[in-house]
């Protein structure tokens, strides 16, 4: 009751406050529109009537006036004040550039009022502004009623209450004993514990209640005990599949490389590698099983086995993924399928080659010309039993390119483009691709990073609803130093 009688004073005040102004915006409002012309053309007696007008047409106004854009009054309900320059008073900040300021003001009789102003406007032009003062003491009054009201009602609830009670425990004392002791006892661990009651009245339906609810207790913590066992084993499964992707970056002259990983749930399905095939080759591949969780980061994992022991055999991307395919399609469940991008570098002869097997493009970026490349080679995805060795190779297209010195290569899935804000827009393409031309001289490690604020911040507290990898390779010029010294 204590919470209810400060609810409804509370409430009382909010509502009467918001009534109050905005009755007195409405006022105010008004009050600047009928000024406008009068302002303009300076008749200070059409204002001053109009300012006396507004003071005893509307009750609660205290009081009225108008200012030009030199803060001079021209205006007011207390004639001392015309002519006179006006100065906020104590506490109150002035009005700029706001279409309507209201703020509480204690006046020095230690009257409460809504002080309101809104900016008398000519077109876009503001050429003073119109400011009335409402009375709080019809808040006070509602306040003071409703706090009687909540008062009476409270002490007659209580007088009913402390009868009722009364009555009622010596009825039911005697059986709530034996039953807070069963309580008691399942509180303290004994969910074995039987609870037994002959009465068919509230004490027997409660009794039945406890009854239901050990019961319900009891399978609670069998659950709470699985899934904890569960959760430790995904833990398990999330650190092996941290084992399964690079532990660093290999360091490889002429070019700067990074890559961000962050799975959606404990295990996810994205994958990326950096493969040194041999001294004059590097692969760098990135690919995205068409599942999360437990089921996409297994098949991720028997993707990886097959490339770590073929990669090293073989230059090509179009025989490499298809020789993979071959594999994967006869072992992965129907439904699941990888898409892949894989590029190999020959560091010789400057020149990349390189597969989409129905991933999302790859963006090649010039930082000298600005120029953004999108790649994306036709192919189709990994997997899909659909598609027999044969067809998968003829539909599949390689492409080569050179990559010279300050071009950047951008890898990614779509983690990134498909996260999701709380309206339940995408980050997109189009964000992703301005980001790269406006931020793709960057080194790879400081694009890394500001990309990933970007998507936190687009994002906010929403749910990561995907797994996000990208990779990022920058060409330069070789530390000639480094090389001298190795």
């Amino acid at each position: 009751m204590f919470i209810i009688y400060l609810y409804f004073s509370h409430h009382e005040t909010s509502v009467l406050s918001n009534e109050i102004k905005l009755r007195g915006e409405a006022i105010c409002n008004n009050l600047a529109t009928s000024a406008e012309d009068l302002l303009v053309m300076k008749d200070d007696l059409a204002l001053a009537k109009l300012v006396y007008d507004t003071k005893d047409n509307n009750k609660g106004v205290m009081y009225s006036f108008i200012i030009d854009q030199n803060k001079t009054i021209w205006a007011h309900t207390d004639v001392s004040l015309i002519n006179k320059k006006y100065q906020p008073p104590s506490g109150l900040k002035a009005l700029h550039d706001e279409p309507i300021l209201t703020q509480p003001y204690t006046m020095t009789d230690k009257t409460d009022v809504f002080e309101i102003a809104v900016p008398i406007m000519v077109g876009k032009t503001k050429i003073g502004a119109a400011y009335v003062a409402m009375s709080q003491a019809a808040i006070q009054s509602a306040v003071t009623q409703a706090r009687a009201g909540v008062a009476f009602v409270t002490i007659v609830i209580l007088l009913i209450g402390i009868s009722g009670i009364l009555i009622l425990v010596s009825i039911i004392i005697g059986s709530l004993g034996n039953l807070t002791k069963d309580i008691e006892a399942i509180g303290n661990g004994d969910i074995d514990r039987k609870i037994i009651t002959p009465r068919k009245d509230e004490i027997g339906r409660i009794t039945h209640a406890v009854r239901v609810m050990t019961k319900k207790l009891k399978k609670a913590r069998e659950e709470l005990i699985e899934k904890e066992r569960m959760k430790k084993e995904m833990q398990i499964a999330k650190e092996i599949q941290q084992t399964l992707l690079p532990r660093s970056l290999p360091q490889i002259p002429g070019l700067n490389i990074d890559a961000y990983y962050q799975s959606a749930r404990e295990v996810g399905g994205d994958y990326y590698d950096l493969i040194e095939i041999d001294k004059d080759h590097f692969g760098i591949l990135i690919s995205d099983v068409a599942g999360k969780g437990v089921p996409g980061s297994l098949v991720m994992a028997m993707t990886r086995s097959i490339i770590q022991i073929e990669a090293l055999k073989n230059t090509s991307p179009h025989q490499l993924l298809t020789m993979v395919h071959s594999t994967l399609s006869k072992d992965t469940p129907e439904g699941l399928f990888i898409t892949m991008f894989y590029v190999v570098f020959d560091l010789e002869e400057n020149e990349m080659r390189y597969c989409c097997a129905g991933h999302n493009p790859a963006y090649l970026y010039n930082c000298k010309n600005n120029i953004l490349t999108s790649l994306k080679p036709e192919g189709p995805p990994l997997g899909i039993s659909l598609f027999d060795e044969k067809t998968f190779a003829e539909q599949l297209i390689e492409e080569k390119r050179k990559l010279d010195t300050d071009e950047m290569l951008f890898l990614y899935t779509d983690g990134v483009t498909e996260a999701m804000n709380s309206a339940k827009e995408q980050f997109g393409e189009e964000r992703l691709e301005s980001i790269i031309k406006e931020h793709g001289s960057l080194k790879p490690n400081d694009l890394k990073n500001f990309l990933k604020t970007e998507i936190e911040a687009f994002t906010g507290k929403e749910p990561q609803s995907d797994d996000i990898t990208f990779i990022i390779l920058q060409r330069v010029i070789p530390d000639i130093t480094a090389l001298q010294n190795d």
